[in-house]
């Protein structure tokens, strides 16, 4: 939070960027070595961006979390065990917060990513084909790690048979890494972070959203991954997480989508969506729950279901930041989902908010 005399800097500034620190100490009585100590904490802070004193506007969406290479591999016949089986490869940008970040992004939003990269031709890779679309200001390169990878094997309907992943590097995604970011994360309107960073990292990040009064947005990655989600959850306005995710966390056989939103709303958390692939999502708003059918996608339409539920997310949260209701919010992220499984790429590169609205209506209401 800023104080009276920051505040009244930052008021100066606005209307001289060119002002001189003796001048600014003379306007609101302060000794000039007074005032190069706020405007240095201003900038450490993120309010003032260069000098003249730039100052900072704009607010990104930050997106925290992993970023990788998405190998996948097609299968030309059905998979058999414990042989050679014919494939069709390809590569493309990956990663959970990666991929929401850059749909967010041809969603026509601000966003900057924070993440991890190996100090390698991948991380490289990620990083030049990334800035074309967001801010990477805030991502860092580490030595002596990879830059993660995620290698899928798709079936002839579009379905996964098994996947692998080499994330060893999120381990260094930790409370420590949040701290140092602060600066950056000042500048954000919401921030959204999926389960890929560690447990101290995330309650790091909820923290900051409590004290700085920003809005804060928690995306599943996998069973497993929900034990880096924190128990303290009150200050979360948003969590998207499937079925298995969601009884991981709460260690329960539940199988009722209701009832699953029911214990996220237990939690304290204000909005939550568990989704089921085909069989549905329940949802929480304004402290009631309610159910949502799937679109319904023909198996001969779907291509690859990789970045289908990145695509949902992203949408999901378009729809909040601009101010639409979690029913609305939702049939841009069915629609969303629908579309990028009909593309053989993690996040769909005609994607726009004008297509969705299109598509929807096309469709009909949903």
């Amino acid at each position: 939070m800023l104080n009276t005399n920051e505040k009244k800097i930052l008021k100066i500034l606005e209307e001289n960027p060119f002002i001189n620190q003796q001048a600014i100490a003379e306007k609101i009585s302060l000794s000039r070595p007074a005032i190069a100590n706020i405007i240095s904490g201003l900038q450490d802070k993120g309010y003032i961006l260069g000098k003249p004193y730039l100052l900072k506007t704009d607010e990104y969406i930050t997106c925290v979390g992993g970023a990788n290479l998405d190998y996948i591999f097609d299968l030309q016949g059905d998979m058999i065990r414990k042989t050679s089986n014919p494939v069709k490869a390809s590569v493309s940008l990956g990663g959970v917060i990666r991929n929401v970040a850059d749909n967010l992004a041809r969603l026509d939003q601000k966003v900057s990513l924070m993440t991890l990269v190996g100090s390698d031709a991948d991380g490289e890779k990620i990083l030049n084909e990334s800035k074309k679309l967001m801010d990477i200001f805030a991502t860092d390169k580490l030595d002596y790690y990879n830059t993660g990878s995620y290698y899928a094997v798709i079936d002839k309907a579009g379905e996964m048979q098994v996947g692998f992943a080499d994330m060893e590097i999120t381990k260094n995604m930790n409370r420590q890494w949040v701290l140092e970011h602060k600066r950056h994360l000042i500048l954000s309107s919401w921030v959204i972070a999926d389960l890929n960073i560690t447990i101290d990292a995330m309650e790091s990040l909820i923290e900051f959203a409590r004290a700085e009064d920003k809005r804060i947005a928690i995306i599943g990655v996998s069973g497993p991954k929900m034990k880096n989600l924190p128990a303290d959850l009150k200050a979360v306005d948003l969590i998207i997480c499937n079925r298995d995710e969601t009884q991981s966390y709460f260690n329960t056989d539940e199988e009722n989508l209701l009832n699953l939103v029911e214990f996220w709303k237990d939690k304290g958390v204000k909005r939550a969506c568990v989704t089921a692939g085909k069989q549905g999502m329940a949802y929480l708003e304004d402290g009631k729950t309610y159910f949502l059918e799937s679109l319904i996608i023909s198996n001969d339409k779907i291509v690859d279901v990789t970045g289908a539920g990145d695509a949902f997310s992203a949408a999901l949260l378009y729809g909040l930041i601009t101010k639409e209701s979690m029913a609305r919010s939702l049939e841009y992220a069915r629609m969303s989902a629908a579309l990028t499984i009909q593309d053989k790429c993690s996040v769909n590169p005609i994607l726009s908010i004008n297509l969705l609205k299109r598509e929807i209506k096309n469709y009909g209401k949903i």
